[in-house]
């Protein structure tokens, strides 16, 4: 599988500079719709069919997972980031066996507390 960057509720103009960025790498970029928070990483990577959509209530904000990365490639896509100025996605997963089933809701719920649980001040 080729690498891909799945990116949801970034601003346009952001997500058209990462779109730009990550091109030049090699790396194919989807925004993901509001309509497919319900649906699998798995389907939204093209690894299953996906599930009919559901419409629920917004939940959540940016972030970004990354799918089929060779190693060398997300360091070099973190350089890219930097070196262009841009800021990077707060919130960044890696496509895993463990989350692939998950939806783009539930993702979002882990980082979202593996991110307060780092930066709790202790």
């Amino acid at each position: 599988m080729n690498p891909l960057l799945l990116c949801a509720r970034m601003e346009p103009g952001r997500l058209l500079r990462l779109s730009m960025i990550a091109g030049a790498l090699g790396i194919k970029v989807m925004e993901v719709k509001e309509d497919q928070w319900s649906q699998r990483l798995e389907s939204l990577c093209g690894l299953k069919p996906p599930a009919p959509a559901v419409k629920r209530a917004k939940t959540g904000g940016e972030m970004a997972v990354m799918a089929f990365f060779p190693d060398h490639l997300m360091d070099a896509l973190f350089e890219a980031i930097r070196k262009n100025g841009l800021e990077r996605p707060r919130l960044m997963a890696v496509l895993t066996p463990t989350n692939r089933a998950w939806t783009m809701e539930r993702l979002y719920g882990e980082l979202q507390k593996e991110y307060a649980a780092m930066n709790t001040k202790k």
